[in-house]
């Protein structure tokens, strides 16, 4: 394992960030916090390095090469860096490669979207690293940057190292891999980033293939082909992770949903994991939804509900927005006034305001709502000409008393708010944002954005102040809505200025995302949890798309549908239950737990959290039963959602009724339904213990775990 150390790649890499070099100067203490926690994760990824693929090939002393050897483990490890929508995943990165390069790893990739503006903002981000050659695809007429330096770059790669940043495309991704082959790259350690690791990799064939539908493709899908393993007739080998067979490959997203819900050992399951923490300043979801109730009016948040009905009237409108959107467009116009005057004495950013209308990944839609806004914006324009008319006044009060809910008495006049949109308003810019715009070009004051997909991962719109947010799906996913979440990051001097505005139910799923989030960093800070995830999923929506993963491979705690855990079948055999049987029952009897209690409500027994995971870590299940009872799921779902029922279980325990079969397959268990109602009705966890023989030493036992009534679905993958 190397030492992990501050070497001149860290350090000038460091200098960098601070400088500003292709980016916004970061101040030394974030520089330094940001350091630690990339440290942290090369740290773990040299471990796994050491452990899973060969030892002594990096380190601060090692050699920097790597042998012809198959890896230890058949494979290089894949890890996970887990981060928070737009917390600054890139700088981790960036650091991280730092560091990397320091230490023994002469080859960093970053394969990232497959979007110019994307590609080029994260490029100019690595640039900051010194040392090495960074290179991207981005192409110009004489094609990519480094042809015709091959030569070169091959020779010097064992002394400085080599960056590349690559589009997930069908044709830079081959053409990096032909690159790698011609520079011997196999031969030196690798780190591998898939940035925005779910949304483009996975293979989106796997759903089809798995359920041997007759129209399935033959092999995965081309990303996961490019990246992770290629066995296409005449490609085999040619993916970027079996070019570079000693590496690391760490993928990178704030929303890992689709990976852990992958088969164990799937090459893009992670079997570790690092969270990324956010430095000081940012506002993420506990910020915006944490607290959303939609029967408060107004919200404590800086959400602003519209209605229900504001996407028909969208798509209805012809020449008049709605008034959700008319009402965001002036609250955007009076918050960036106010800015300007209180923060930036009067001064607008280099490259304005933003207000950011996210209603349809059509680009169409996309045509249509931003001449709506350039209509409203052309008429508020002449509007604010006559800045004493009472219509003036009237069309921004509404506005006017959002924006003082949070600045409160010290907000500056209306009639000066108005003066200053006034002038303003003239260089104000209607920016659409998709496939066929190309980069945005932004103006100096305000600027209303429209796009779609392009505007839903990664991408960062600097001095964002209003989101105007209509798009549902008719099953939502929880990557997908997550990602679109573009007014988090780093923006506490904005929040004041901050507004989403949003259907109440929209703002309501945001919420349940945001506990779904919580709770899987939670499960995640321990080291031991990887195994087994549960993803807490809203009712109304699915975690991921069901395409990238494995049919009937899937199951469900909790929701409506599944009100207990239960194996198919008791354990009868006593070579495998030995001791088991008999310390269940002693966990039982010092939790006062009665084994013959006749009276079932005299049955229960509430008893600490880690009382009931003592006896489920020891109850015997076949290892070929196909029933709902996973032990490790269960486990990781009790820790889960310890907060949820104050770290308590209920414990319940009973014989098996007299003259009745054992042995028998039980898939609806063997709880009558006066009991699962009284279990149902404990408002926590029951775990119900049916057992046979001598309740002095039974000598087996039948788990089944009552769901509390209100637990959401949690899905899971066990395989």
């Amino acid at each position: 394992m190397p030492e992990i150390i501050e070497g001149p790649v860290t350090r000038a890499t460091k200098q960098n960030l601070v400088r500003g070099v292709r980016g916004k100067p970061l101040p030394p203490e974030a520089v330094e916090a940001i350091a630690r926690q990339a440290g942290e994760l090369i740290e773990k990824a040299a471990k796994r390095y050491d452990e899973d693929v060969a030892e002594g090939e990096i380190g601060s002393q090692a050699r920097a090469s790597a042998s012809e050897a198959t890896p230890i483990a058949g494979r290089g490890p894949s890890g996970l860096l887990y981060g928070r929508v737009q917390s600054g995943k890139t700088a981790a990165m960036t650091l991280a490669a730092a560091i990397a390069l320091d230490n023994g790893f002469r080859i960093v990739v970053i394969v990232t979207a497959n979007n110019v503006a994307l590609v080029r903002q994260t490029v100019d981000r690595f640039k900051a690293v010194a040392g090495p050659r960074v290179f991207s695809t981005l192409k110009d007429l004489a094609g990519y940057e480094w042809e015709g330096q091959e030569g070169a770059l091959k020779q010097d790669l064992p002394q400085d190292g080599l960056v590349i940043v690559c589009a997930k495309d069908k044709t830079h991704l081959p053409a990096v891999i032909r690159l790698l082959q011609q520079l011997e790259a196999a031969a030196v350690p690798a780190l591998i980033f898939d940035d925005e690791a779910d949304a483009a990799t996975p293979d989106t064939t796997l759903g089809a293939r798995s359920a041997g539908r007759q129209n399935a493709p033959a092999h995965e899908s081309t990303m996961y082909r490019n990246v992770i393993e290629n066995t296409a007739p005449g490609q085999e080998g040619e993916s970027l992770r079996e070019t570079l067979p000693h590496h690391v490959f760490v993928q990178v997203t704030a929303t890992p949903y689709v990976l852990f819900l992958q088969r164990e050992d799937a090459p893009i399951r992670p079997s570790f994991v690092h969270l990324l923490e956010p430095g000081t300043g940012y506002c993420g979801g506990n910020r915006f939804f944490e607290d959303f109730d939609p029967t408060e009016q107004p919200t404590r948040q800086p959400i602003v509900v519209v209605p229900a009905s504001e996407a028909q009237v969208l798509l209805a409108a012809r020449s008049t927005v709605p008034a959700g959107l008319a009402n965001s467009c002036n609250f955007f116009l009076l918050a960036g006034a106010a800015h300007s005057i209180m923060l930036r004495d009067e001064t607008f950013p280099e490259k304005g305001y933003k207000h950011l209308s996210h209603t349809s990944p059509r680009m169409d839609q996309h045509d249509r709502v931003a001449d709506l806004i350039n209509g409203h914006v052309r008429a508020t324009r002449h509007q604010l000409r006559h800045l004493d008319a009472p219509e003036t006044s009237a069309a921004f009060e509404k506005p006017y008393a959002e924006l003082r809910r949070t600045l409160g008495t010290g907000i500056p006049p209306l009639a000066r708010l108005l003066e200053v949109a006034s002038d303003a308003i003239v260089q104000a810019e209607v920016v659409r944002v998709n496939a066929q715009t190309g980069n945005p070009e932004f103006g100096p004051t305000y600027n209303f954005v429209v796009g779609g997909n392009i505007l839903a991962r990664g991408l960062t719109i600097d001095e964002l102040l209003v989101t105007y947010y209509l798009r549902e799906a008719k099953t939502p996913q929880m990557d997908t809505v997550w990602q679109h979440a573009r007014m988090y990051g780093y923006r506490e001097g904005l929040m004041l200025y901050t507004r989403v505005y949003l259907p109440s139910h929209l703002a309501t799923l945001f919420r349940q995302i945001h506990e779904s989030e919580e709770q899987l960093r939670g499960l995640l800070t321990d080291p031991e949890s990887v195994a087994t995830i549960p993803i807490l999923t809203p009712g109304r929506a699915r975690a991921t798309r069901p395409g990238a993963l494995e049919a009937g491979a899937l199951r469900v705690y909790g929701g409506a549908a599944v009100k207990q855990i239960v194996p198919f079948y008791a354990v009868t055999d006593m070579t495998r239950v030995g001791q088991s049987a008999h310390r269940i029952a002693e966990i039982l009897r010092e939790a006062g737990v009665p084994l013959e209690e006749g009276a079932r409500l005299e049955r229960f027994r509430d008893t600490a959290l880690d009382i009931a995971k003592s006896i489920i870590k020891i109850i015997p299940i076949r290892e070929d039963d196909d029933g709902r009872w996973d032990t490790e799921a269960v486990l990781a779902l009790l820790d889960a959602t310890a907060d949820r029922y104050g770290g308590m279980v209920s414990l319940y325990a009973r014989p098996f009724e007299a003259g009745e079969d054992v042995n028998k397959r039980r898939p609806r268990g063997v709880l009558s339904g006066p009991e699962v109602t009284m279990s149902e009705a404990r408002r926590k966890f029951v775990l119900a213990l049916t057992y046979t023989g001598d309740p002095a030493a039974p000598t087996a036992w039948y788990p089944t775990l009552i769901v509390p009534p209100d637990l959401p679905a949690h899905v899971f993958n066990p395989l």
